[in-house]
């Protein structure tokens, strides 16, 4: 990192990733995998939701580059102190990449652009020396290979000829810019007491207020020591009304200052080279690692399980996971009252392998079967972002692209049914997805009937099975498990599995299945496609004379 540095230092990407380190297309679907609360939960500070959804939904394929971002990850959880240190620095590096990320300085700069250059420098050599006090602090606690390359960068800049002295002679720039914080404008009346000319008296290194109040008259007036009263109001200026040119006084002000600015404009001219590009570059990032370890340390001192996923090979397509469990959901479900999650949140296993490549889940209406579906795609999101994910243990293969359909509401204005639509979308999916990428598929085929969607679901299955990709795919269509599961016979590279979401029913049978939200591996429940779907609307015989009673039809 030198002052005239070309290369920039990264705490996403080690240094020898591979060009092709993140996938360019299955960018995850936000709102089909409720990432926009976990992103919310991320942002430390409300200004960095942008480059923490477009860096989770850019999924990470290659190995090293995901270990990297754990290691920085596991060393900023276990140091609570520098964790605080950089939330502080935070909004000061932030500073550092509003101004461009450059300081670059002409020899020309205009005199209103001195000051903002000065405060700039005053800010990236702060920022420099308490983020290598930040490090360094940590000592031999700190592990990872990106935050020790940034203390050896940080400490080889802070020894760098032009930049010691550039941090000795700020103190005395600001000093000289300090000199004229204020003018003295003499004014002299025509003998009806109106303005008739006036001249600059001096300069001063104190600021004027507006007259003091009784109280400030009563405990002494303390601000006086470092203003000047007037013995009326200060008037502000005004931006909308430029200053007429005719005013004289104006030019001569600048002049003056002019001479002030001079040569603090000269020395800054010796540091036109230093550039911000290392500290403007890390400010995201370091945004991103800081809100996700609040985000882990409130689900852990809640209870729930995180975990740092082994990384298998990708050529495995493997997915395993004990105990995982929809962040989204939890997030929501914390903000109730006398909610104590361990008790609340149902975890669920998740195995992807190559006998059982393609799973197909049923389970009654509201049974966690869309809640399990977006805790698989969000696991896989935070893993491959180098985030640790909801878990006890888990070993994954990265995917090179998350592929989701999800169900939605028929639009008026495209001209075509909804089943039309929905082929479409499918058909974008085989058209991009390879045999490493997951496939979430939630209920396709409901705007259609039941034979029509079991022959189309039927070649979706075996279309998937061919491509090999992992594809979790929900459906009440329990017969087109059955005929998905014949498709094994054979098979050596992508087996087919049913998964259920658990359910009981009632005595009575007055409500229907009461879910368990517990997704394990077996055979659809011996509930019909019809009775189901009766349930869900209201439509069975028990809720059909409820709803007459309540309306004093029947008795």
């Amino acid at each position: 990192m030198t002052t005239d540095q070309s290369t920039t230092l990264s705490l996403l990407f080690p240094p020898d990733a591979p060009a092709a380190t993140t996938t360019r297309s299955g960018i995850p679907n936000e709102d089909d995998l409720g990432l926009h609360m976990i992103v919310t939960m991320i942002d430390p500070d409300g200004q960095h939701q942008r480059f923490i959804a477009d860096t989770l939904s850019h999924l990470i394929y290659d190995p090293h580059t995901i270990r990297y971002r754990q290691a920085i990850f596991a060393d900023l959880q276990r140091l609570p102190q520098l964790v605080e240190q950089l939330l502080a620095l935070l909004p000061h590096l932030r500073d550092l990449t509003d101004s461009g990320g450059s300081l670059l300085w002409h020899s020309d700069t205009p005199l209103l652009q001195v000051a903002s250059r000065l405060a700039e420098l005053d800010n990236y050599v702060r920022c420099v020396e308490e983020l290598s006090s930040a490090l360094d602090d940590a000592g031999d606690a700190l592990s990872a290979e990106g935050l020790l390359a940034l203390r050896t960068s940080l400490n080889t800049l802070r020894a760098e000829p032009d930049y010691v002295q550039l941090a000795q002679e700020l103190p005395e720039l600001r000093s000289r810019m300090n000199e004229a914080s204020s003018i003295t404008i003499g004014v002299n009346l025509d003998p009806q007491l109106n303005p008739e000319s006036a001249t600059i008296v001096s300069i001063n290194t104190t600021r004027f207020a507006g007259k003091g109040t009784l109280l400030d008259r009563l405990l002494g007036d303390h601000a006086a020591q470092e203003t000047t009263r007037g013995v009326s109001s200060l008037y502000k200026a005004n931006e909308n009304q430029p200053h007429t040119p005719e005013h004289d006084l104006f030019r001569d002000m600048r002049r003056l200052l002019e001479r002030i600015a001079a040569p603090v404009a000269k020395v800054l001219d010796r540091y036109r080279r230093i550039r911000l590009g290392p500290l403007a570059t890390i400010e995201p990032e370091l945004a991103f690692y800081l809100g996700a370890v609040k985000l882990a340390n409130e689900l852990q001192d809640a209870g729930l399980p995180l975990c740092q996923p082994k990384i298998a090979p990708a050529d495995e397509r493997t997915c395993v996971i004990e105990d995982t469990y929809n962040i989204d959901l939890v997030l929501r479900m914390r903000h109730l009252h006398d909610t104590e999650l361990t008790k609340t949140v149902v975890t669920n296993d998740v195995t992807f392998d190559q006998h059982a490549t393609i799973a197909l889940l049923t389970g009654p209406n509201s049974g966690g079967k869309t809640t399990y579906t977006r805790a698989v795609g969000q696991a896989h999101i935070l893993f491959q972002a180098g985030l640790p994910i909801p878990g006890r243990q888990a070993r994954i293969s990265p995917v090179d692209g998350i592929y989701t359909h999800f169900a939605t509401a028929e639009r008026l204005d495209i001209g075509r049914g909804r089943l039309a639509e929905e082929l479409e979308r499918i058909a974008t999916i085989f058209a991009s997805a390879s045999r490493h990428s997951l496939i979430l598929i939630n209920e396709p085929f409901t705007s259609t009937d039941y034979n029509a969607a079991r022959v189309l679901g039927r070649d979706l299955v075996a279309g998937l099975q061919m491509l090999g990709a992992r594809t979790l795919l929900v459906t009440h269509l329990h017969d087109l498990v059955h005929d998905a599961l014949a498709l094994n016979n054979g098979t050596t590279h992508a087996g087919i599995t049913s998964l259920v979401a658990g359910a009981t029913i009632t005595d009575d049978d007055s409500e229907g299945l009461q879910p368990t939200y517990h997704v394990t591996h077996g055979q659809p429940q011996n509930v019909g496609y019809a009775t189901e779907l009766a349930h869900r609307y209201g439509l069975s015989r028990e809720q059909i004379a409820r709803t007459l009673r309540e309306r004093g039809l029947t008795d």
